[in-house]
């Protein structure tokens, strides 16, 4: 079944539900990253409309990309970019969307270490909000949060491709306890060059040693046999290829792939949907608007085992919807709340990668990163440019979908801006006009009606 350009969709689902067979449907809504750094302005007027359109959802989920604490916590040593923490106010803002699902697998998960991680999932639990992504263990990570809805139980994974090595849980065995962590979604990534290049890396590779460590590792057994016509160059790989075609390539890990697919199909054994949230900043090649390829691939192996939707986040702007196998996609629905620039303290190693004395105030840190860039995200008006989507799912299948324009205030006043507000009819049909653009190579078009955004049939 295909799903509507706007009305209601008039399909039938059969399925169980306590013992009866009932035509029943699920309502799913989404949103993208919650950056938050502060509380919500008082008399903020889009919360309600806003609100109001998630609430059409019995599941309504979304990503916070800041762990919750007191401040007390000490900082890892990395981050996902800026260290984030935030305090338990902002999570009772944010709750007034009315959101009962948060994804907490993403590349700040980790930035106030284990504590930090243990810290969130304690005012979570406190609150009784529903969440998935990490956890103490790999287990706890990797395992779906249930949600009770009138149309059955849905589950919602929660998995990140981005995020340092140390980041990721571990799996408990019956030697050893887990470690506390994201569930990971590791990859591998493959450049493909000519004979020629080929030769010129092994030049460069033999004057320099950059190879040095690793080929000596390989000898001694700690570094795997690199497969027959495929170098090593400063730790990438580089297949030789026959054709003289160039370029790269990426593959999503076997083993998380199996344990993403195995949790999908188990929770299928007593839930009626299951939703796969993931994060990701991987691209393709140079631009934020394209899904890397192991990304696509992954998203069709979750519909291909069962699940009903893909909602993915990431980089900080949308990237291209796909419906597959009538089942959608969000490859990353860009930004929800954006507040980066609020950060109240940073560690002194983010102080000491800018070159300033690790007593500097976090304004101003942030200030310096700014300054810096060529291209800041606070001049990208993509960046400030999103869609809440709302779809309802039948025997499996998408039969409604509709999406809500949003935008960020990018032209507002300082205190107003990096908050969801209903755009406006010009930069909603721009918003349009854009996810047709990088929803192309998804065969998807779209068209802006009645204040949403719906398939153009």
């Amino acid at each position: 079944m295909v799903p509507d350009t706007g009305q209601q969709g008039s399909g039938v689902r059969n399925c169980y539900f306590r013992g009866e067979t009932m035509e029943k449907t699920m309502k799913i809504s989404a949103a993208g990253d919650i950056l938050v750094m502060k509380r919500l302005l008082p008399g903020y007027e889009d919360l309600s409309p806003i609100r109001d359109f998630l609430m059409q959802g019995e599941v309504r989920v979304a990503n916070l990309e800041t762990t919750i604490s007191d401040g007390s916590c000490f900082a890892s040593a990395y981050s996902g970019g800026t260290w984030l923490t935030v305090g338990e106010e902002c999570l009772v803002d944010i709750m007034k969307y009315g959101f009962n699902m948060l994804g907490l697998s993403n590349n700040h998960t980790m930035d106030y270490s284990y504590d930090g991680l243990l810290s969130t999932l304690t005012r979570l639990e406190k609150r009784g909000i529903s969440y998935a992504g990490a956890g103490r263990n790999l287990y706890e990570a990797s395992r779906p949060a249930i949600l009770d809805t009138t149309a059955g139980q849905v589950a919602v994974i929660d998995i990140c491709s981005t995020f340092e090595n140390a980041a990721r849980a571990g799996s408990q065995t019956e030697r050893q306890i887990g470690r506390p962590g994201l569930n990971p979604l590791r990859f591998s990534e493959k450049y493909h060059i000519t004979k020629e290049h080929a030769e010129i890396l092994n030049e460069i590779a033999n004057a320099t040693k950059i190879n040095g460590l690793r080929d000596l590792h390989r000898q001694q057994g700690f570094v795997s046999l690199l497969p027959e016509g495929v170098i090593e160059f400063g730790g990438k790989m580089f297949e030789i290829s026959n054709d003289g075609t160039e370029g790269r390539s990426s593959s999503a890990n076997p083993i998380d792939v199996k344990r993403t697919v195995d949790t999908i199909k188990e929770a299928l054994m007593t839930c009626e949907a299951v939703i796969v949230m993931v994060h990701s900043h991987e691209i393709k090649k140079d631009s934020d608007e394209e899904a890397d390829y192991f990304l696509e691939e992954f998203a069709h192996a979750c519909i291909d085992a069962g699940a009903c939707a893909v909602i993915g986040g990431g980089t900080h702007q949308l990237k291209g919807i796909e419906l597959y196998r009538e089942c959608p996609i969000f490859y990353c629905l860009g930004n929800f709340i954006f507040e980066n620039q609020y950060v109240r303290a940073l560690p002194a190693d983010y102080m000491e990668k800018y070159g300033l004395n690790i007593h500097t105030a976090a304004s101003i840190g942030i200030a310096k990163r700014q300054e810096q860039s060529k291209h800041s995200l606070y001049e990208i008006p993509e960046v400030f440019r999103s869609v809440l989507p709302y779809f309802e799912i039948r025997d499996g299948k998408c039969v409604h979908l509709e999406l809500l324009p949003i935008e960020l205030g990018m032209k507002k006043h300082r205190a107003e801006r990096n908050i969801p507000y209903i755009a406006e009819k010009e930069t909603a049909e721009e918003i349009t006009d854009y996810l047709n653009r990088v929803s192309a190579i998804y065969g998807t078009a779209w068209k802006y009606q009645e204040g949403r955004i719906v398939l153009d049939a």
